[in-house]
This record gives C-alpha cells, sequence and structure tokens, in this order.
C-alpha cells in the first residue's frame, strides 16, 4: 500500500480569523478541486472523484487541526483507515494552514515536491477536501485514496473556440440557390453541420450547405443554423441572419383531370377552345403508336387525344364532337385502336386516316411521312421505341422545331433500310439523337452519320436528358409544361399542345423537380409552368417546384 503524507504552512504570518460562513467554505473546496482536477488534465492524468465519506473525514481533520498546539499534524495511517470507504489501496494526505483562499494554498502545495506528487499521483482515483477557519487561521486538508477499478470522470468538455455567425449568400428567389459561408471555427478540426429554416422553423431534410427556395418559401425568411462539434468540447450552435423574402419568376398551375383520357381532353381544351380542323386520336393503353405523333400533331396545328382501344371514353366523344373536325387521324393499328371506334370516329368527321404498321418502328415511320414533308424538314430527332421518356422529351422540341421524332430500335446495331429512306426522303440536314448510347447504340449513331450530321443529347437520367434537349431546341420561353416521367399519358397529349405553343416540356418524378429542371426553367426565362395530370401523377411538392434532393 501506498501512503503519503504532507505538511505545509504559510511562509508569511498566517492570518487568525473567526469562523467562516458555510457558503464560503464549500466555495473554497470546490476551487480546490477544480484546481487539482486542471493541474491532472495538465499532465495528462485522469481526475481526482470528489467522494463525501473522504470528504467528511478531511473536513473532521482540519477542524481537529484548529484545536492542537501544532496545527501542521497529519492525520495517523488508522485514523484514515477507519473513515475511508474500505477497499482502498493506496492513501495519502496534504495539510497546510495560514492561506487565505483555494488558490493561495493551491500554488503553496504545487511549489512543494511532497504536495505536488501527492495532487499528480496516478495511485489515487479520489479526493476529499476539508476547510475551516478557526482562530488560529484557515486549515485546509486534502485526503486521497486509491481505490482499483474506479473509473475517473470525465473532463468537463472545454469551449469550442471561436464560433462565427454565419452568413448567407445566392439569390432568395424560387430555383436560385441559397449558399452558407460558415467563417473559420476552431482551433483544431471542427465538424460542421447544419440546418436550414424558413420563418425561424426548422425544413426537414435540409442539412446541406446549399438550400433551393421553393413556393412554399415565398414571401418568407430564410436562415440557417450551423453547429460546431469536436471531441471534448462544447456543442455550439449559431445562426445567421435572415435572408430578403423569398420570391418567386414562376406562376404555377395545373391541368388535370379523373384519369389519362379526361387530361387529354383537358390539354385539348387549353390549346383549343373552339375547332380544330384536325384531331389526332392514339391509344392511352400503351405508348409505341402515339410517340411519333405528338410532334405530327404540334404542326399540323391539332389536338391529340386518348382513347381506349375498344370504345371512347365519353368525354373524348364529347369533346370531338365540340372540335367539330374535318379529319381525324388515327395512329396505330386495330389492335391498338379498333375498328368499332375507328366507325365512330367515322360518324364525327367527313375524314378519318388511320397511320399503322406491322410495329412500332414502321408505324412511326408512316406518320412521319404523313406530317412531315420535304423541304420543309430541316432536323430529325430519333430516338428509341423501347422505352418512353426520351422520345417524350424530344416530341414537344420537335413540335416546336418542325422536326418529326423517328423510332427505332435502339438496342441495334445499326438502323435498317426503311429507316434510312425515312430520313433521306426528309432531306433533313441534321439529326439528333435524344438519349444516350445505353437508349440508342453507337451503332445507331454510325449508320445515322451516313444519312445526315448527327448530334447527341442525353443526360445523366431521363429527366436531366429531357433538360438538355429543350435546352438545345428552345433559346428562351415565357411558359413550360411539367409530365411525369414515371408513366407516358399525360405527357402523350401535352407533346402536342407543348409544340404547338412554343412551350418546352420537361418529365419529372412524381415527388419533386429535378435541379437541371429547375435550371433549365430559369435560363430559358419561364414565368409559367404548367403541370399536366393530377396529384397522383405529380404531387404538391412538384406543384411548389420543390427541387429533388439529388
Amino acid at each position: 500500500m501506498v501512503i503519503a503524507v504532507a505538511a505545509l504552512v504559510m511562509p508569511i504570518g498566517s492570518v487568525a480569523a473567526g469562523p467562516a460562513p458555510a457558503a464560503f467554505a464549500a466555495a473554497e473546496e470546490d476551487r480546490v478541486l477544480a484546481l487539482v482536477n486542471a493541474h491532472r488534465v495538465n499532465a495528462s492524468l485522469p481526475q481526482l472523484s470528489r467522494d463525501a465519506t473522504i470528504e467528511a473525514a478531511a473536513e473532521e481533520w482540519a477542524a481537529w487541526m484548529g484545536t492542537l498546539e501544532n496545527p501542521l499534524t497529519h492525520s495517523t495511517r488508522e485514523w484514515r483507515a477507519s473513515r475511508m470507504p474500505p477497499g482502498w489501496n493506496a492513501n495519502g494526505e496534504n495539510i497546510a494552514y495560514g492561506y487565505r483562499t483555494a488558490d493561495e494554498v493551491m500554488e503553496g502545495w504545487m511549489n512543494s515536491p511532497g504536495h505536488r506528487a501527492n495532487i499528480l499521483s496516478g495511485s489515487f482515483t479520489r479526493i476529499g477536501i476539508g476547510y475551516v477557519s478557526t482562530a488560529k487561521g484557515a486549515m485546509w486538508v486534502q485526503i486521497f485514496g486509491g481505490y482499483p477499478g474506479d473509473t475517473p470522470p470525465q473532463p468537463p468538455p472545454l469551449p469550442l473556440g471561436p464560433t462565427p455567425t454565419p452568413s448567407i449568400g445566392g439569390l432568395a428567389e424560387v430555383g436560385g440557390t441559397l449558399t452558407v459561408s460558415t467563417g473559420t471555427w476552431g482551433p483544431g478540426e471542427v465538424s460542421l453541420a447544419y440546418q436550414w429554416n424558413v420563418s425561424n422553423q426548422p425544413v426537414p431534410g435540409a442539412t446541406g450547405t446549399t438550400f433551393l427556395p421553393d413556393q412554399t418559401t415565398v414571401g418568407k425568411q430564410v436562415s440557417v443554423t450551423v453547429t460546431g462539434s469536436r471531441p471534448g468540447h462544447v456543442t455550439t450552435s449559431t445562426t445567421s441572419g435572415l435572408t430578403p423574402r423569398v420570391t418567386t419568376p414562376f406562376a404555377v398551375a395545373r391541368v388535370s383531370g379523373p384519369d389519362r383520357y379526361s387530361v387529354s381532353v383537358a390539354i385539348a381544351q387549353q390549346g383549343f377552345p373552339d375547332r380544330a380542323s384536325v384531331v389526332y386520336v392514339a391509344t392511352g393503353a400503351n405508348y409505341p403508336d402515339a410517340l411519333s405523333a405528338g410532334p405530327a400533331a404540334a404542326v399540323q396545328n391539332a389536338p391529340l387525344l386518348l382513347t381506349r382501344s375498344d370504345s371512347i371514353p365519353p368525354a373524348v366523344d364529347a369533346e370531338i364532337q365540340s372540335l367539330a373536325p374535318q379529319r381525324i387521324v388515327i395512329v396505330g393499328g386495330t389492335a391498338s385502336i379498333s375498328k368499332a371506334v375507328e366507325d365512330r370516329l367515322r360518324q364525327l368527321a367527313p375524314e378519318v386516316v388511320r397511320l399503322s404498321g406491322p410495329d412500332r418502328f414502321a408505324a412511326s415511320r408512316a406518320i412521319v411521312d404523313y406530317a412531315f414533308k420535304a423541304p420543309g424538314v430541316t432536323r430529325a430527332y430519333v430516338a428509341t421505341g423501347l422505352n418512353f421518356p426520351d422520345a417524350l422529351a424530344a416530341g414537344g422540341a420537335g413540335g416546336f422545331t418542325k422536326s418529326p421524332v423517328l423510332l427505332v430500335n435502339g438496342a441495334a446495331g445499326g438502323t435498317d433500310a426503311p429507316t434510312n429512306a425515312t430520313l433521306t426522303s426528309l432531306r433533313v440536314q441534321r439529326i439528333t439523337i435524344a438519349g444516350g448510347p445505353n437508349s440508342v447504340s453507337g451503332g445507331v449513331q454510325t449508320s445515322l452519320q451516313m444519312v445526315a450530321p448527327v448530334e447527341r443529347v442525353s443526360g445523366g437520367n431521363r429527366y436531366e436528358a429531357a433538360a438538355n434537349i429543350n435546352l438545345a431546341a428552345y433559346t428562351s420561353a415565357t411558359k413550360a409544361y411539367l409530365a411525369t416521367g414515371t408513366t407516358f399519358p399525360d405527357a402523350l397529349s401535352g407533346s402536342a399542345l407543348s409544340g404547338r405553343e412554343g412551350a418546352p416540356l420537361f418529365v419529372v418524378p412524381t415527388d419533386c423537380v429535378p435541379r437541371q429542371v429547375i435550371g433549365a426553367l430559369r435560363t430559358l426565362g419561364v414565368s409559367d409552368v404548367v403541370l399536366i395530370g393530377g396529384p397522383n401523377s405529380m404531387n404538391a411538392s412538384v406543384q411548389n417546384l420543390t427541387a429533388c434532393g439529388w
């Protein structure tokens, strides 16, 4: 067992004093403990726990010292053993008198090798501190105990250091980007976390270094809270000032209906409030036949209505009657739109034309041959017919630029002779492939280069590809349409209206607007955004132009 004792007297004459108030005595004892542990931390030693039983013994001995002729008298080992909790394997004692404050006595003890050795001993885990003011002066006692298995207390966290107030840069505008500037935190490595707030309320999930305001934030102010953390230090948060109130360049509307057929009617009514001399009709059950029909309808100043295969929905029938067309163009064979539907359509217009082919590619060529004639065609879009997103995105751009959308087998090693013949007959000066090599192969691109110069417009996903297709086709636009890119019906009808109006059509997810799309809207100067489809196709987040998190 380790036993260590040391005594100390104030080298300058002690000052006699009466009994100190209990609160003052407790504060002095607290100060001694704080100084002891500060010295141990600086020496890379664990802190000492304060033990109430040992504390009582220290206070008892301090009081006893005040009654002795020689106050600097240590307690005996046996006395300490009788008062300390059992289980110790080391103990020690520092005593002093005459020092007026905790800071003075600790300075004296730390300047005395024996006392300093006790305070900085790795054998000790607990401490009790006694301070008693007697007629002979202040009596100070430290009793140390070493207990195997003790867990040292964690040091109190340190201040983090400089925590500058963050600032926000960028435009407080829907479609703009707000960026936090944190300043320099430290010293050392500080981990920073971010929480954006709107009207001082945290925005769920808004925890990055940037924030994109949406329509729900219009008229409100934005701030950001930055929280710094570092092991062993106090976690600290600070909040920026408020931005100006958020503005928006966009007015958002929606065209919808209870089903895809009613949506196509609503779109037709928006583009053709009175009459239409030509009406295109395609199946709403599948996409291949109609992908080429959007730009064809646009260049022929016609709406594109959707129908069931075996019957015409009443709303569609009524709309055709209201439009009173002179010609109806059926897109697809009888497997897509039945003879019964054709018979009914013949009752609604003097002329009915059916465009079809043995497969989707032949049907696409038939539509292009019917609606587009050289030399008015300078460009043609080529998209895979094995999926719909790229062709949908190209449909509106094709209608606007009076360019056909021709479907090909994108997985093939090259184009076939009928495809090349169609493009050659149009005398196109440029071919634009809609989509990346996974949609339209490099072999197809090589074959197309034998017909005309080829460019490819694509993106990291279907939404970015659509944005890039529109940016390549439009230099500006006051209106834009959004349709879901996860299904096809709404965008099919929308592509005809989009192309006719010169308003780009973007495809988006059901629950957010990709940042590339928002950026394209801003680049083109769009002020009016129209959603095509109901909340099941695009929810409130899309209507609010809430940016996707990716």
